[in-house]
């Protein structure tokens, strides 16, 4: 057997358990189903699309191959843009089925897999689960203000809309909804 020293790596591991985590971390999970099946859903999940159906969305492609979402595309939203800013990558990705990115933020971490069902009838559940993780104390406190909201998320209304009418509603009726 292969003789290796790992006190090193454990000390920083026991250090760790001893305390509570210094930051917070928060999963949050919601779905919503289109009349649609996931062929005409799962093109939307893209950072060039979400500009036909997401208002205020602007987004600059860093690195993609096709110049649409695909696995390890890179790209970045700036602070005008409704995302906020930030940097995002693909991490994983599987045509109809599912997608899976990482968002850097100054103060957040975000992982998000965003998984298609068909269902029987022809329609498709998307379902959002998203793991935010704070890298600073502004990160913390911005956690602890996120909503735990599993029913209403303004993304299942834009996609709804954007389905049913192949356009972007307008950002007044956002605030109304």
């Amino acid at each position: 057997m292969l003789n290796i020293n790992t006190l090193r790596s454990e000390r920083i591991v026991q250090k760790y358990l001893q305390n509570e985590p210094k930051y917070l971390r928060k999963v949050h999970e919601f779905s919503g189903t289109f009349k649609a099946a996931p062929k005409n859903v799962f093109p939307l999940l893209c950072p060039a699309r979400e500009a036909d159906w997401i208002p205020g969305w602007d987004s600059e492609l860093i690195y993609t191959n096709s110049g649409y979402a695909e696995d390890k595309c890179v790209f970045r939203t700036n602070k005008s843009s409704s995302a906020g800013e930030g940097l995002w990558t693909f991490t994983g990705f599987k045509p109809y089925e599912y997608v899976e990115f990482v968002r850097l933020q100054q103060d957040l971490l975000s992982h998000c897999r965003i998984s298609l069902t068909q269902n029987e009838d022809g329609t498709t559940t998307a379902t959002w689960k998203k793991i935010t993780t704070a890298l600073t104390e502004k990160g913390n406190k911005k956690i602890e203000k996120m909503a735990d909201d599993k029913t209403h998320n303004p993304v299942i209304h834009l996609m709804d809309y954007y389905l049913k009418n192949g356009k972007m509603t307008s950002r007044s009726s956002l605030i109304k909804n």
